[in-house]
């Protein structure tokens, strides 16, 4: 069985309440699922390779690059 797939645009708050899912279904936080997926300790499951497709644009989208850029800029 074939799905379409159609990729679209998602905004900020939109990958935000995405990650925010995965994190209530799971029991914890994108920064602790990936250090764990990255590490090879959670398998190849469908929703966690999702999740992880989901963080990459959160982490390159332009609100997470100011404020890290913000974060390093002030020593923090």
């Amino acid at each position: 069985m074939s799905k379409n797939f159609r990729p679209r645009k998602v905004d900020f708050l939109e990958l935000t309440r995405m990650l925010e899912k995965y994190e209530r279904k799971f029991g914890y936080s994108t920064i602790e699922f990936f250090r764990h997926y990255s590490e090879g300790k959670l398998g190849d499951d469908d929703e966690y390779m999702m999740w992880a497709r989901v963080y990459h644009p959160y982490l390159t989208s332009l609100p997470v690059r100011q404020f890290m850029r913000n974060d390093v800029a002030l020593g923090g």
